[in-house]
Order: C-alpha cells, then structure tokens, then sequence
C-alpha cells in the first residue's frame, strides 16, 4: 500500500502599534489575519437519480457534501485609559472584520440535516465600551456595551434567497452589562464580598436573513446574584444564578421546515425545538487552598 502524507502550511499576520499619550491614556491600532479549517458535513451524497426519487431521503448535494476554510482579516483601533487617580477607568474600540467564504449554519436540501457551508463575502463592524469606577472603598461599579452590525458583504449562491446586506445568525446588534460589587472586612478578619450582575442581548437570528425556515430569538436580560465569605484558605459562595428565572430562548434545533403534518392529522415536530437559558439555580460553593 500506499501512504501519503499531505502538509498543508498556513501564515498568519498581526500587527500592533501603540502609542501612550500621558502615563494614563493609551491608543491603539490592531489588525490580523484569522483561519478555520474547512471540513466534511458527514452527510452521504445524494445518488445520481434524487430527483427521481419519490420518498424523502436525507443526504447532500455536491456543494453540500463540504465545506472550505474561511478567513478573516480584523482591524481594531481603540483607547484605554485611567483617570481620578485611578478611581475610574474607561476603554473603547471600534472594529471591522473581513470575512471571505464565511461558514455558516444551514441544512440539506433533501432531508433537512444540519450542516455547514461557505457563504461567500461577510463583514463585522461595530463598538465596543467598558468602564469600571470605584465609589468608595467598599463599592465598584462596571458597565459594559457593545454593538455589533454582520451581515453579507456579497449575494451567496449556495444559499437560498441570501444576499447582500443579509444579517448573519448568532450575533446580537447590542449587548451590554452592568453591575456592582460591595467589599467588606466583617468578624475575625473575614471578608465578605457581594456581587450583583445584569447581563443583556437583543434578538438575534437563527440563519441569514431569516432564510432556511430560520426564525428570531427574542431578546433576553439574565441577574446573579453572590455572596461571598472567605479568610486564609477558605472560601464559602452563595449564588443565585438567573434571580428571576427568565425562560429565554439561547439558540434552535433544526427548523421549522421538518414539521410535518402526519396522516393523523397531528404536527410532526421531530427534532425541533430551542435551547434556552439554564432556569434559576440557587447553590453554595466551597473551597479550600492547599498550600503545597
């Protein structure tokens, strides 16, 4: 037999510059090259005769059976900076992000499974802002916030009704949270520290533009809560994760088009269906530091 051994060498670049105005303010400008490998959608290919079949089978199209590497090239400009004598800090970038034979999630056309597929030309670009301020000795506060614009920069052939100016799935346009943490020295030289945190998304979509029976995840806000206890090694939390017990869509299985209407007259769904945030979870974790 035969074994051949394919090497296949890729180069990336970054580059980075910097310049520090005063000992507190700093700018920036980043850009880089990013890579996926490409790979096989573990689908068997259609038969020659698909279009002859009557039964609904599940397999892929040539330019379903695979997909291509995709790359990126990212462009970052942004500041960070400390003022107040270090009470309070603030940072924000702006960036853009190239994106050539973007992968995305779709399925086949004959017999709905999910796969993965080069959806041409794609572009990012938004803003991104942080901050954190001391009020005291004993209290912090901190914001975050982002905005994010993706969407195809060019028409897609091997997707269905997707064009330029399409939004990309999985990327909420805005994102931000807030929070504020209480720090104290309590009895016997225990310390305590109090967390509250909010954390939000706006809708997003589950296939570009909507296509491929694809469908919007309404927007969601989550709250923790912790409280914790420590002295030398110790360490004792209390949480609540999601306080409220919000039901929130995080993303879907499948799609609506494998629902199906049985000969009973009732709603196939198969594999349909959401995943959606972990429902309130109230604990207590303990931990101990060996000293080795």
């Amino acid at each position: 037999g035969v074994c051949v051994i394919e090497e296949i060498l890729f180069y990336l670049f970054k580059l980075n510059v910097a310049y520090q105005f005063t000992p507190d303010v700093m700018s920036y400008f980043t850009i880089s090259e990013g890579f996926r490998l490409g790979g096989s959608n573990g689908t068997a290919a259609c038969p020659d005769n698909i279009d002859d079949i009557e039964r609904q089978i599940i397999c892929a199209l040539p330019y379903e059976f695979a997909y291509q590497p995709d790359t990126t090239i990212n462009h970052e400009l942004g500041f960070k900076s400390t003022w107040l004598n270090n009470l309070l800090h603030f940072n924000a970038a702006i960036f853009y992000v190239e994106w050539d034979d973007a992968q995305v999630d779709t399925s086949t056309e004959n017999g709905q499974s999910p796969i993965t597929i080069n959806a041409a030309k794609a572009e990012s670009q938004g803003v991104e802002i942080s901050t954190r301020a001391a009020i005291n000795e004993s209290i912090m506060t901190y914001a975050t916030y982002a905005y994010t614009k993706a969407e195809l920069s060019e028409d897609a052939p091997l997707l269905e009704d997707a064009y330029a100016g399409d939004r990309l799935p999985g990327s909420p346009e805005h994102q931000f949270s807030i929070g504020v943490n209480y720090n104290t020295d309590i009895y016997n030289d225990y310390v305590l520290d109090v967390n509250y945190g909010l954390t939000y998304q706006s809708d997003g979509y589950t296939s570009v533009g909507l296509t491929n029976s694809g469908e919007v995840l309404p927007s969601f806000a989550l709250s923790n809560l912790s409280a914790k206890v420590s002295k030398d090694e110790w360490t004792a939390t209390f949480y609540i994760d999601n306080m409220f017990d919000k039901y929130a869509y995080t993303s879907v299985r499948q799609n609506k088009s494998i629902i199906t209407d049985a000969t009973n007259g009732y709603d196939v769904q198969r594999n349909y269906g959401h995943y959606i945030a972990t429902p309130r979870t109230i604990g207590v974790r303990v931990s101990y530091n060996f000293d080795l």
